[in-house]
């Protein structure tokens, strides 16, 4: 089972690397407004800190994917 989720990104802003530790995350928080295809990621880590930067909308699906599989593993 993997223990870190890596994405890798590009877009007109620049180039975007993030290798996330499965097993330091605590809280995952999805929030979709109405009417836009896009989601928000929250996480949140074991040590209190939280981002909502570090999943981009692109790779929201592949990123809840993977938690489900680490907490099922």
């Amino acid at each position: 089972m993997a223990r870190l989720f890596e994405l890798r990104s590009h877009d007109g802003d620049g180039d975007l690397q993030a290798i996330v530790d499965l097993d330091k995350v605590c809280l995952v928080r999805v929030e979709k407004t109405a009417g836009h295809y896009y989601e928000r990621i929250q996480v949140r880590f074991v040590d209190g800190r939280e981002d909502h930067t570090i999943v981009p909308p692109q790779g929201a699906q592949r990123f809840i994917d993977a938690y489900r599989q680490h907490l099922a593993g």
